[in-house]
This record gives C-alpha cells, structure tokens and sequence, in this order.
C-alpha cells in the first residue's frame, strides 16, 4: 500500500487551503481513518434529544450535518474517482437553493445516518487505497480550477473535521 502524501496546493481552489490545513497527518490513508473514529467517537456521545437540534433559525439539525457529510463526500469521492481514471466530469457542487435542505430526515434514525456515513468513508478508504501516484496527481484536463484526486481526499478529510468541529462548539457546546 503506497502512502499518500499531503496534496500541492496548485491542485484545488484557493478556498481549499482552508480545509487542507484542518487535516492532520502526512498520509491520507491515516487522515481518512483517523477522522472516521473521531467522528464515530463524536456521534456516541450525542445524547437522543440533540439530534433534531439546530443552534439557530435557518441551520442544519445534527442529523443534517451528518447527512451533509456523507452527501458531500460521496460527491468528492466520485470526482476523485473520475480524475484518476482521466474521466473528465463537471458536476456541480451539491449546494445552494437546489440542495435538498430537509435530506429526508424526519424519515431516517440517527443509526441509519450513522451507518450511511461510515457505509461512505469506509468505501472512500477502498478507493484511494487502489490508487497509484499517477492516478492521484493526474490533472491533464483543461478546465479552471484544477483539481486532483489527492486533493479531493485531502479536502475531504478537511471538511469532515470542519463539520465535527462545529457540531462540537455550536451544537453540543464544548
């Protein structure tokens, strides 16, 4: 298993920087693991009442931002999967007036919503652990910004920790 570096900041957006520099390590592969038990180590000590609690008018329950994460990174994986196949894909980024804002949640327990993130990282851990470097860096494609599967990963990570962070501050207080 190769290890996978952190990504060359000329491989995303500016705005990715951010989300680069919450995610700690050297080795994605870890970064992915290790994020995962935090995040499951999270979710156990959200008590059943906090749930469906939104810190304000307007913002995603915790059940949401769950939602949120699994979406987001099923949609970061699928790009991360087409540039190391050298499949050039434009999908829009899932947010804004047309993301479904209620995810169906009223529907779905906070168990299904846990099985469904980790359903999500453990197969995004599957992806990137079948990539070679050239796979991970490949970004032939003419189109601005530029993106890699190594910083799609990375990114990911990132955006994870971003989310825990504030369910832990906004939401839960600590």
């Amino acid at each position: 298993m190769i290890r996978i570096g952190r990504p060359n900041s000329d491989d995303a957006p500016a705005w990715y920087g951010y989300f680069f520099d919450l995610a700690p390590g050297d080795d994605l592969l870890e970064a992915l693991e290790n994020s995962k038990q935090y995040t499951l180590e999270l979710i156990s000590t959200i008590p059943a009442e906090k749930e469906d609690f939104a810190y304000a008018e307007g913002k995603w329950t915790i059940k949401q931002a769950f939602i949120h994460l699994a979406d987001e990174e099923r949609y970061y994986a699928y790009k991360a999967f087409c540039y190391s196949r050298q499949t050039n894909v434009h999908l829009e980024i899932p947010m804004g007036e047309n993301y479904a804002k209620d995810f169906n949640v009223s529907k779905r327990s906070f168990t299904n919503i846990t099985d469904d993130y980790l359903a999500v990282r453990n197969a995004t851990i599957t992806l990137f652990k079948g990539m070679s470097n050239e796979m991970l860096d490949f970004k032939n494609f003419p189109v601005t910004p530029t993106y890699t599967a190594r910083s799609l990963g990375w990114f990911t990570v990132g955006h994870n920790l971003h989310h825990c962070k504030l369910i832990k501050e906004k939401y839960l207080g600590q």
